[in-house]
């Protein structure tokens, strides 16, 4: 048996999943062939979802239409299905850091011929 006061979720329900699969607005109200402006008025109940809409969504999300309606069942439909998705995202970004240092590393490592023999004279004159 449903109850109307989930209705008053469903707003915030999509706004979580389309985060938790780290879409934009945009992205999202492009699968589902609306505007980023009603969107955001449906995430934040500023309007009306009709029940195309609400399938459109869960297609794009793959989730059930319960997932959209209650927010225990989004909260553990995040949890099964994005959970990779975070550590996955936190892992590239790691990776992406680590690639970057190592650059940086590089770059400062690398000196031409000409510049190592300026500084061994540079050196010797601080020792004379």
């Amino acid at each position: 048996m449903y109850d109307e006061k989930c209705l008053a979720s469903v707003g915030g329900n999509i706004r979580f999943l389309r985060m938790a699969r780290q879409l934009s607005q945009q992205e999202l109200a492009r699968r589902i062939d609306v505007s980023q402006t009603h969107l955001s008025n449906l995430e934040h109940n500023h309007a009306q979802i009709s029940l195309k809409l609400l399938l459109r969504i869960a297609n794009v999300f793959e989730c059930l239409l319960e997932t959209l309606l209650d927010s225990k069942a989004a909260a553990l439909w995040v949890e099964a299905n994005c959970a990779g998705e975070a550590e996955q995202a936190e892992g590239e970004k790691s990776k992406s850091d680590r690639r970057t240092a190592a650059a940086e590393t590089d770059e400062q490592e690398q000196y031409s011929l000409e510049e190592v023999h300026l500084l061994l004279k540079l050196l010797q004159l601080g020792k004379g």
